[in-house]
């Protein structure tokens, strides 16, 4: 009809277009929580104006998100996997692959690993990948032997999204966005009402590797960590 036009598909768009095809095959099934990110906030309130000085970079959520996985996939060998036609292949090393948004397009760079690395280490090295990726300065090898996938859909304003495995991996985390909520807080004086920085965050999971009670143990984990992370 008179105002159409045919959006020609880049390389990108097609490989995009036929893993995520690939992907769909996959059994998804998915799970949320939400965190408490107060301790998180404060941790890096306390931080990031001498952090930004020292390093010349921002101290990210992300970097504390993807701690928060790599410790919690110490403990959960199911999910920091792959699946395969020979079956259920738990992997030792931890590759956390972190989605960027580029032109017209999504990569998944891999930190590998990333369980040997301290908080300051992961924002490095996501920063790193990110801004290589955007400046399409990828290797070819920072695409391939990721385990596991973070994907920060917040920064879209999401709050709850159903994101696809990136096959072969078997589970993906989403963070979401991040808004203050009237929360009931436990205290010895009775329940009260406060106001908290909250995060949904979401894990997608292949059916055929893992199931509800394995996702929400892991998810029950990767909270735990963020709510009690020190000053």
């Amino acid at each position: 009809a008179a105002g159409d036009s045919l959006k020609t598909l880049s390389a990108m768009r097609k490989a995009i277009a036929a893993h995520m095809t690939r992907s769909l095959t996959i059994p998804h099934a998915y799970l949320t929580v939400e965190v408490d990110m107060t301790a998180v906030v404060r941790r890096r309130e306390a931080v990031k104006r001498e952090y930004q000085a020292r390093e010349g970079k921002n101290l990210s959520y992300v970097a504390f998100v993807t701690k928060a996985t790599v410790e919690a996939l110490r403990a959960h060998p199911d999910i920091n996997a792959h699946w395969t036609d020979e079956g259920h292949w738990r992997r030792k090393a931890i590759n956390v692959g972190v989605a960027v948004a580029v032109d017209d397009g999504l990569v998944v760079p891999v930190i590998r690993d990333a369980d040997r690395m301290s908080i300051h280490g992961l924002n490095l090295a996501i920063v790193d990948v990110a801004e290589r990726a955007r400046a399409k300065k990828l290797r070819p090898d920072d695409l391939t032997g990721g385990t596991f996938t973070v994907d920060n859909t917040g920064w879209t304003g999401s709050v709850l999204t159903l994101p696809i495995i990136n096959a072969p991996e078997v589970a993906i985390l989403t963070m979401e966005e991040m808004k203050k909520r009237p929360v009931v807080v436990e205290s010895p004086q009775g329940d009260m009402i406060a106001i908290r920085p909250t995060m949904n965050m979401v894990i997608g999971i292949d059916h055929r590797a893992n199931d509800g009670a394995g996702a929400a143990a892991f998810l029950r984990d990767v909270r735990a960590w963020l709510e009690a992370v020190g000053p």
